[in-house]
């Protein structure tokens, strides 16, 4: 039996289960966001340049620190294999809608949805997707 110290408050259980989630949730975003950015840069290297800077600028709004926005800078550009952000859920699910939103201003949201549900489709057959729907993210 747990005594009164030992028990866990509803807040402390809420971040452990927001934390658990993020941890989860991480890899599958990082691997939407890299396929995302592939599948752009394979359409128009030269446009996809200026694209690409567009969707990092949007998605560096939703880092809170200088240190996490070099991270995903480095992770993007391959200088490090793993993404090491401290970023919650809704901050990924900003994110890809960010990415999103500036490729429909590049395509039109009839390609931008193309590429997107491409990417989804591609990453839902992946094994970390067993942990964490893909589609979680939108």
């Amino acid at each position: 039996m747990m005594n009164v110290s030992e028990q866990v408050s509803p807040l402390a259980e809420a971040q452990i289960e927001t934390d658990t989630v993020t941890n989860i949730a991480l890899p599958v975003f990082a691997s939407v966001l890299k396929q995302f950015l592939f599948q752009l840069d394979s359409i128009d290297a030269k446009v996809m340049r200026k694209l690409r800077q567009t969707v990092l600028a949007q998605i560096s709004l939703c880092l809170s620190s200088l240190e996490e926005r070099q991270n995903l800078n480095a992770w993007i550009s391959g200088n490090t294999d793993q993404l090491q952000i401290n970023i919650g859920l809704v901050n990924m699910q900003n994110c890809v809608h960010h990415a999103y939103i500036s490729a429909c201003d590049y395509f039109g949201p009839s390609r931008a949805d193309q590429i997107l549900t491409q990417v989804i489709k591609e990453t839902e057959n992946l094994p970390i997707a067993r942990e964490f729907a893909p589609g979680n993210l939108l």
